[in-house]
């Protein structure tokens, strides 16, 4: 271009040096970075990930974005974008909620259902995964995990009945639940706002997802509130 000569990454970040705010060229450097490459911007320098999520910070609303920062996490990475918290498998459903179409996200999540299955055959006592395969499931699916099938709703009790302390499961339970129902967990009977008690506020006082998941299962007149959150981490693959 002119009497220069620009790679994919130096074009991104020239459009940077521009205009700081296009929230596509951020996710697009993003892409052309590897895990392990850092870039300067500016004055800073940004990883893979910290593209992704300057992008979100700009807009929101950027399925591409989302499933890009899911891929740019391992299983075990939590990753912040304005005041919420993260997972892997969170970032690919976030994409969906945003742009059902997107087949990537899809094809993503798609792969965490097979790989909680292998992690269950592998180790049936896995408690992170029982409950991410509840997550994976719609209210009306079944799976077989040994000889056995299961509800979502089973799947988060088999987690606790592994892990009485797994927060996520918890929050999860709880979703899985009407205003009416009550789940047996251990010795103890818990409804829908008991979980949920049982789930952050207990074990994670500062978690704001709960406390929404508290307040709208409080509301006596049952308005139109925004849906709750389900929480779960799942490996997923590059």
């Amino acid at each position: 271009v002119g009497t220069g000569s620009f790679t994919e990454q130096e074009c991104h970040v020239k459009a940077l040096e521009i205009d700081p705010t296009d929230s596509q060229a951020w996710n697009n450097l993003g892409v052309s970075l590897s895990s392990k490459d850092t870039v300067t911007v500016g004055t800073g320098s940004f990883t893979e990930q910290e593209c992704h999520v300057k992008a979100l910070e700009i807009d929101p609303t950027d399925s591409q974005a989302w499933n890009n920062l899911g891929v740019s996490l391992t299983s075990k990475d939590t990753v912040t974008v304005g005041t919420g918290n993260f997972t892997k498998q969170e970032c690919y459903l976030k994409a969906l909620e945003i742009d059902p179409t997107d087949s990537q996200a899809w094809n993503n999540l798609g792969v965490s259902l097979s790989s909680n299955l292998k992690a269950l055959e592998i180790d049936s006592t896995n408690s992170k995964a029982w409950n991410n395969l509840g997550a994976s499931l719609t209210p009306k699916d079944t799976v077989t995990v040994g000889t056995g099938n299961f509800t979502k709703q089973e799947c988060y009790l088999k987690a606790l009945e592994i892990d009485p302390t797994n927060s996520r499961a918890w929050n999860n339970l709880g979703v899985s639940l009407t205003s009416k129902d009550t789940a047996t967990v251990g010795t103890g009977s818990f409804t829908k706002q008991e979980c949920y008690v049982k789930s952050y506020l207990e074990i994670d006082p500062t978690d704001s997802q709960a406390w929404n998941n508290l307040g709208v299962s409080l509301s006596s007149k049952g308005h139109g509130y925004g849906g709750h959150w389900e929480l779960h981490r799942a490996r997923m693959p590059r």
